[in-house]
């Protein structure tokens, strides 16, 4: 089986399993109240960049577990969606208004958070959330009412809270211990899932690529590209496997392979891709907001017909070759006889498979059934089965 990463996709999807909030209490508390606050190097996504999360003053802050509940700062959040951040005393209000700069910074690479857990003061005020001037309801996973507290001056709400009052998907990320936030829905469309699969079956195979399909799964022109030479790469690879022209028992690799030769072979692979042919089908919407997709295939038929020719007997080339090295031959080689003897083997094959490019073919229609879904970083994900079961037919091997 081919062994080659799918660009745009994510699969395995992230658990959204955060634990629901604090459960409110009738009347609102007041006073400063200790808290066991659990520091578990959480960190912060939202739309695919880790959070900066600092106070008022630019100081760094963390998120803290209490009692199972992830807390986030407020106004960190809050400056990452570009809204401004006001605290009105007299009504114990963090007035959040639309319209302002983004002021939270990202990171692709996030600092180490502390492990500890520690006894904080958290300042109840009765304290109230509004945006643009009307005030949030806050509540947790299970709709109870949740307070913000505060502590040194910086507020926190629990994370479904803040994000449900913000219009945000959250989910958990339990490997990497990061609350995964998004300004995209988690949900995917029948037309998104169609024209993913359509997209990425095109970039792969076709190397080809429009804005619209860019765009959906957030990838520049020049990281298609590269998915599609990626691909090539794979495929020439196992090529080089299937035949034998490089042998693992042998210490042999494709990377190792005579360059000349190599670049035959990515050149042939890619004339061959150029002739995939696939017709995507109507997406079917699943009870779980999954869709399936059929995906059919031609499989090409270019290496089928060169196996048939290879052991017909009647291929002169490999009866010469044969001829030319016989047991005896191939155990009295030097190393330089051995690599020649290689590399003429190589190019007897790519001669064989390029002399059947002038009549491309195809197999009977092959259908494989992907599933599509999008996970919570807002990412695009299909099953690796599905995937792995077009990538070993779009060229056919015989076993």
């Amino acid at each position: 089986m081919h062994n080659k990463p799918m660009h745009g996709l994510t699969c395995g999807l992230l658990t959204l399993a955060l634990t629901a909030g604090l459960a409110g209490n009738a009347l609102a508390l007041t006073g400063s109240q200790p808290i066991q606050a659990d520091f578990t190097d959480i960190k912060v996504m939202l739309d695919g960049s880790y959070l900066v999360l600092t106070d008022a003053n630019g100081e760094k802050v963390e998120p803290f577990a209490v009692a199972g509940t992830t807390y986030l700062p407020v106004r960190a959040v809050a400056g990452a969606l570009g809204l401004n951040v006001e605290w009105h005393a007299d009504t114990s209000t963090v007035a959040l208004t639309s319209g302002g700069e983004v002021t939270t910074q990202t990171t692709d690479i996030p600092a180490k958070g502390r492990t500890i857990g520690m006894t904080l003061q958290a300042d109840y005020a009765d304290i109230k959330v509004s945006l643009d001037g009307t005030l949030l309801t806050l509540t947790d996973a299970n709709g109870k009412a949740v307070e913000p507290f505060a502590v040194d001056g910086t507020t926190y709400l629990p994370v479904r809270a803040v994000s449900t009052a913000l219009g945000l998907e959250v989910g958990w990320d339990s490997e990497t211990s990061t609350v995964v936030l998004s300004s995209i829905p988690f949900t995917i469309t029948g037309e998104e899932a169609q024209a993913l699969v359509q997209g990425n079956l095109d970039e792969l195979y076709l190397g080809k690529y429009g804005e619209s399909y860019l765009s959906l799964v957030g990838i520049t022109a020049d990281e298609a590209e590269a998915g599609h030479l990626q691909n090539i790469l794979a495929e020439s690879e196992y090529f080089s496997l299937y035949w034998g022209i490089v042998m693992p028992e042998n210490d042999e690799s494709f990377d190792t392979l005579d360059t000349t030769v190599k670049n035959e072979i990515i050149d042939l692979i890619t004339e061959i891709y150029t002739h995939s042919k696939y017709t995507v089908g109507t997406p079917v919407e699943q009870a779980d907001g999954s869709y399936t997709v059929d995906v059919t295939v031609s499989p090409i038929d270019v290496v089928t017909r060169a196996v048939e020719v290879y052991e017909s007997g009647t291929y002169a080339p490999l009866n010469d070759f044969s001829a030319k090295y016989d047991g005896e031959a191939l155990a009295s080689m030097t190393d330089a006889e051995y690599d020649a003897y290689s590399i003429e083997y190589a190019n007897m094959i790519i001669d064989l498979v390029q002399a059947q490019m002038d009549n491309v073919g195809y197999l009977a229609d092959q259908t494989v059934t992907l599933t599509v879904s999008k996970d919570a970083n807002g990412s695009f994900g299909a099953d690796d089965e599905g995937w792995q079961s077009i990538d070993t037919i779009i060229i056919d091997y015989p076993a």
